[in-house]
């Protein structure tokens, strides 16, 4: 039974390691632009807040994501019409900021 659970269980975190690079990038990609938009403030202690925030985004949610990527996967297929794949995969690119 251990033969048979081994390459399963690296295939599943294979596929969450893939589907968790774009969710990375796409954090990535909205950081940057929260970033442009402090401007100097970012050297303030709500500037080191917003450090680790983006720290938390952009490494440790794609970890999760790619050990949680399958509920996650199965509860967006529960109700696709809340939003789009694009925006399950990579929620980043559709951040906005005021």
């Amino acid at each position: 039974m251990k033969k048979l659970l081994t390459p399963i269980l690296i295939g599943y975190f294979a596929i969450g390691s893939i589907l968790s690079f774009p969710m990375a990038l796409s954090y990535v990609y909205a950081q940057w632009f929260v970033l442009i938009n402090m401007g100097w403030s970012v050297f303030s202690l709500s500037g080191l807040g917003f450090i680790m925030m983006s720290g938390y985004l952009i490494v440790f949610s794609p970890m999760i994501r790619a050990v949680l990527w399958l509920p996650s996967l199965i509860m967006w297929f529960n109700d696709p019409g809340a939003y789009s794949f694009m925006m399950w995969l990579a929620p980043g690119f559709y951040a906005s900021t005021g």
